[in-house]
This record gives C-alpha cells, sequence and structure tokens, in this order.
C-alpha cells in the first residue's frame, strides 16, 4: 500500500475529487481522505514531521512506487479527453 500526499488549489479541488472517484471506482484508489494542510503559508512544519515524509518519500522511491511526472501528465490528459 503506498500513501500520497496531494497539495490542491481550492479552485481545482472538484475536478481533482472527480478524478479521485473515477480511480477509486475503478479499483486503482483503495481509500482517500482530505486533510487540512500540515502548514500554512509562513509557518513552520515540525522537524519530525518533515523527516518522516522524507524517510517516507525515500522508500517509495527505493520501492519504484513512485510515479514520475510525464506519466501524471499522460493520465491527466487521456483522462481530459475523456470526458
Amino acid at each position: 500500500m503506498v500513501t500520497y500526499q496531494v497539495q490542491i488549489p481550492e479552485s481545482n479541488q472538484a475536478a481533482f475529487m472527480d478524478i479521485i472517484k473515477s480511480l477509486q471506482s475503478l479499483g486503482v484508489i483503495s481509500s482517500f481522505s482530505i486533510s487540512e494542510s500540515l502548514a500554512h503559508p509562513g509557518e513552520p512544519v515540525a522537524i519530525n514531521s518533515l523527516l518522516e515524509m522524507l524517510q517516507s518519500a525515500e522508500k517509495q522511491a527505493e520501492d519504484g512506487t513512485v510515479v514520475p511526472a510525464d506519466q501524471v501528465i499522460e493520465f491527466m490528459k487521456s483522462w481530459r479527453e475523456r470526458k
């Protein structure tokens, strides 16, 4: 199981949720939740939180569970053309 944290501008939240729900109906995503940002602009993030995120990201990269940006872009293009 892999967990992702994504920050989406409020202006794109509805479109992003449509994508997530579509992926969930296909079985690609097993669950998702919406949470507040770890930090707001101008506020520091706790060092332990940053280190945990870094360790998690490094493990995902080692395991090959990271999706390259070009694949994400291609998926978004094909998803938009589907509408």
